[in-house]
């Protein structure tokens, strides 16, 4: 299995939103994953932005964090997507 150190930081920090978000502040599920998503999101790309303008600084896991053939914004972007539609219905 593919992943980096800089990913499972960035997997860290987002569990302490969840953490804080859910078990302390008792929030409900849907909007706390989707700030754990935003949290993935938001980080990852900052920490690319260092990269930009170099090829493939947007997919390429040595600018930034990823969990096996994934980025971690995308991953960011799917938890968001999917505790979206979850808080619709």
């Amino acid at each position: 299995m593919r992943f980096n150190l800089i990913g499972v930081a960035m997997l860290g920090l987002s569990a302490v939103v969840a953490l804080v978000g859910g078990l302390i502040l008792r929030l409900p599920n849907a909007p706390v994953m989707i700030a754990v998503g935003g949290t993935l999101l938001a980080v990852d790309l900052i920490w690319r932005a260092r990269s930009f303008g170099t090829s493939g600084w947007l997919t390429n896991g040595a600018y930034g964090g990823s969990l096996t053939v994934l980025p971690i914004w995308v991953v960011g972007l799917i938890v968001m997507a999917i505790n979206a539609v979850q808080l619709m219905f």
